[in-house]
This record gives C-alpha cells, sequence and structure tokens, in this order.
C-alpha cells in the first residue's frame, strides 16, 4: 500500500512542486452543505429532522453563523445522508477532527454511516459496544446499565 505522503518524502522532492499537488478548494462550508444535499436529493428541513439537532442550532450551522462540536457534524452528516468520505470532510471543514480509522467509536460511525443507518441506530449501537453516543444524554445510558 502506497503511504499517503510519499510524494513528500520522495528524494529530491522540490517543494514548490510538493505544495502544487495538493489540490485547494476552498468552498466555504455552506456552499458545500448545499451542494452535497443537492446531490444526495434531501431538501435541508429533512437533513435538519434527520439529524435530531436543535432546528435553529442546525440552520444556524448550515447557514455558516455558528460553528458545532464535532458530535453535531456527525449528527449533521446522518441526516444529510453522506458517506464516510463526505461525512470526513464536512468534520474538517467544520473544523474538527475527521473519523478515524483507529478510534472504534469512529469506525462504528463509519460503518453506520456506509449503510445510511439513521442517527437513532447508530447510538443503539454505540451504547450496545459501550461507546459514547453521539445524540445528547446518551452517556448517561452507561451509568444507568452499570448501577
Amino acid at each position: 500500500m502506497q503511504d499517503a505522503w510519499d510524494f513528500v518524502t520522495e528524494d529530491g522532492a522540490r517543494l514548490r512542486d510538493v505544495v502544487e499537488q495538493v489540490s485547494e478548494d476552498a468552498t466555504p462550508l455552506p456552499a458545500w452543505i448545499s451542494e452535497k444535499l443537492d446531490l444526495h436529493e434531501v431538501a435541508k428541513n429533512h437533513a435538519v429532522r434527520d439529524s435530531r439537532l436543535n432546528q435553529t442550532f442546525a440552520y444556524q450551522i448550515i447557514s455558516g453563523s455558528r460553528h458545532a462540536s464535532r458530535d453535531k457534524l456527525v449528527q449533521l452528516a446522518f441526516g444529510m445522508r453522506l458517506d464516510v468520505h463526505e461525512a470526513c470532510e464536512l468534520l474538517e471543514r467544520g473544523g474538527v477532527n475527521p473519523l478515524s480509522p483507529t478510534c472504534r467509536r469512529d469506525v462504528v460511525i463509519a460503518y453506520c454511516l456506509h449503510r445510511s443507518y439513521d442517527i437513532s441506530t447508530c447510538d443503539d449501537y454505540l451504547w450496545g459496544l459501550r461507546e459514547q453516543t453521539v445524540l445528547p444524554g446518551g452517556a448517561s445510558r452507561h451509568d444507568l446499565a452499570d448501577g
């Protein structure tokens, strides 16, 4: 498997050549979200509903007037019906870490995104595997189960 950093570590690589290999997509988050909603044929109000986010907060994220935590962006990814790669891009554009294949919780989230499960189903899987849930209040379920 080729290392993602091979183009940087090649002997004799010049900085200008290396930097030119990186594409810059400066599309603002609201425009990017709008493009993805159109691509997936998801109405904005359906994405908001299916994300289970507070409606006002969701529209503020979508318009770019509010920044969101990683879990809120994960919720939006489910509402928008994004695939794993698109969800990672949403997270990065939102200023947080993308999903990581070395984190159990992120693997469960990616598994559910890939299979087009809804956010509640994803939370059920997370809870069943004793991982932090995405939806608010889900963490307390672990405490109750331990009691």
